[in-house]
This record gives C-alpha cells, sequence and structure tokens, in this order.
C-alpha cells in the first residue's frame, strides 16, 4: 500500500488527447498539437507597449550583486514548502524535504551556492507542461494553459533569492508608493 501511494504520488501522467481544430478536423499528431498550442498561446499573450513608467533616481545605500546561502536561509525556505503539492520533474514529493529538512540545510547550502554561480540549477529545475483547465471540452486548444513544473529544491532556492530581494528594495527605497512588498 505505502509503495503505491508513494507511485502515485511521484507519477507523471499526463497526455493530451486529440485536439480539434478550427476546421473541425481531428488533431492527433503531436508536433500539429504543439503548433495549435504555439499559435493559440501567441494570439492571447500581451503585446509591449514600450511606455517606461517614470524612474526617478534614487540613492541607493548597498547594492546586492550575490545572494547568500546558508543553513540559517535554507532551514526557513525548507519549512515553508507545503508537503500537500505534487511532485515536480523529478519525481521527489515536497513531504520528503519536510521530513528530511535537519538533513538536508547543509548539503543545500552548498549546492545552492555552487549551482547558482554556475547559473545551471534553474534551468535543469523546470519543465514547461500543459494541464486541462476546468472548463469546456478537452479537444479545445483554448480550454487549456500552460504550467510549468519546478522541482522542489528549485523552489526552496527561489524562495531564499525572493526573500533577499523582498529585504533589499525596500531597504533602499527602490518601490514606487504603487508597489508592495507581500
Amino acid at each position: 500500500m505505502f509503495y503505491k501511494y508513494v507511485n502515485n504520488r511521484i507519477s507523471y501522467r499526463s497526455t493530451i488527447g486529440a485536439l480539434v481544430d478550427e476546421n473541425d478536423t481531428i488533431i492527433t499528431s503531436d508536433s500539429s498539437k504543439a503548433n495549435m498550442f504555439n499559435v493559440y498561446y501567441a494570439s492571447v499573450g500581451v503585446v509591449d507597449d514600450g511606455i517606461v513608467p517614470p524612474c526617478p533616481d534614487v540613492a541607493v545605500k548597498s547594492t546586492t550583486e550575490n545572494v547568500r546561502f546558508d543553513e540559517v536561509s535554507v532551514l526557513p525556505a525548507i519549512h515553508k514548502v507545503k508537503p500537500n503539492l505534487s511532485a515536480g520533474p523529478d519525481g521527489l514529493p515536497p513531504l520528503l524535504f519536510k521530513q528530511l529538512r535537519y538533513s538536508l540545510v547543509r548539503p543545500f547550502a552548498v549546492l545552492y551556492n555552487s549551482s547558482f554561480l554556475l547559473v545551471l540549477f534553474h534551468r535543469l529545475g523546470n519543465r514547461p507542461s500543459l494541464n486541462l483547465s476546468k472548463k469546456g471540452t478537452a479537444g479545445a486548444v483554448c480550454n487549456y494553459r500552460p504550467i510549468s513544473l519546478t522541482c522542489v529544491a528549485s523552489k526552496i532556492m527561489e524562495r531564499i533569492i525572493t526573500k533577499q530581494i523582498h529585504v533589499h528594495l525596500p531597504e533602499n527605497n527602490l518601490l514606487s508608493s504603487a508597489q508592495k512588498v507581500l
């Protein structure tokens, strides 16, 4: 029962069935379906209007050129992982990271520091995918939305980077009054 549960949690079984194009033709080839999604997503995307908001000159107190990954920053980031979410493309469920957090803190700090310097970790951590929306028929391209499956280790690293940015911006008065740090 345990292995059945684990396999159900970490298996990735998402395939898109046949799609129907604007001529009511059934599309089954993967390359044709990919082209249909590409055309649809390009049509609903937002085009940059080229308007740059005014940015007043601000005296910056400090700069952030490096992100610090240490055990003190890694532990709370692992602690905030939601254990009931799905596993990422690496197949490792978030609950595993929560349960092993004290054992993973030091190796992750070393891994994040070295991989951040190589700018390699994030590229390997994401795998684009598609997910069926909650509305309409499965044969219509407009009923799908793009998602990106990110491995939990990458999410932890992103949380640490985000926290340091959220500290840096207000300290240096780099946010306008219209922006607010979450």
